[in-house]
């Protein structure tokens, strides 16, 4: 480090500016596009999702899929080196004997809680058979109110593979938008006030009547301690 960054002061300062520059920069810019000025400048660098959609690089972890042999039966072969390598401990499968005589076992529930999963993309790496890949280039999904919304199932991770050979890259990204919307116009549709809001959403049946508290009998200390 040189005299003047052992100071601080100057580096300080220098970080300021830049922050400034940009505040004022991306603030003339958006005043400009009021009134239909420079309108092929970029006022901010920010992905104004879901409108606009970011490119997802080739090497993205995105959510996960399990691939599929030749007859569209799943290529996994339930041998638990996946939920083992997982450092978050969020595969659960359930295995069963396979109906091909090639093959001993398969995932009869192949499950995968979103919420806890860290996208290391260790179970990648330990499957011996590719059954397991994380190119569907669709980020983690970010809408639901409760947790089974965010465990995906083999079906859907089966889907994905599905999606991704017939439309595309893009495929599974436009069917997880599409859901989106439906999902936001089913809970909250200010056109529709008949429809409840997830806050005004009837009470689950256990929780419906409370419990009754019941008083437990006082204990005599003085006969007890005569004892």
């Amino acid at each position: 480090m040189t005299f003047w960054e052992r100071l601080y002061l100057p580096e300080i300062l220098k970080g300021i500016a830049i922050t400034n520059y940009h505040m004022v920069r991306n603030l003339a810019l958006h005043t400009a596009h009021l009134f239909g000025l420079a309108k092929d400048k970029r006022a901010t660098t920010t992905t104004q999702y879901p409108e606009e959609r970011k490119h997802y690089p080739d090497n993205y972890r995105g959510s996960h899929r399990l691939t599929l042999r030749e007859d569209n039966s799943v290529r996994c072969t339930s041998c638990f080196l996946c939920a083992t390598a997982c450092p978050a401990q969020c595969i659960y499968i359930e295995a069963g004997e396979s109906p091909d005589p090639n093959v001993e076992k398969y995932p009869v529930r192949y499950e995968i809680d979103t919420l806890r999963c860290i996208y290391c993309g260790l179970c990648v790496e330990a499957c011996p058979c590719d059954a397991i890949r994380m190119d569907t280039y669709v980020h983690p999904r970010i809408w639901g109110f409760d947790r089974k919304d965010f465990v995906e199932t083999k079906e859907l991770l089966m889907h994905r593979s599905r999606v991704l050979a017939e439309k595309g890259r893009e495929g599974n990204m436009d069917e997880m938008q599409a859901w989106y919307k439906e999902q936001d116009a089913a809970v909250y549709n200010p056109m529709r006030p008949e429809l409840k809001t997830y806050t005004e959403r009837e009470r689950p049946s256990h929780l419906l009547k409370e419990p009754e508290l019941t008083e437990l009998p006082a204990i005599d200390r003085r006969a007890v301690s005569g004892k």
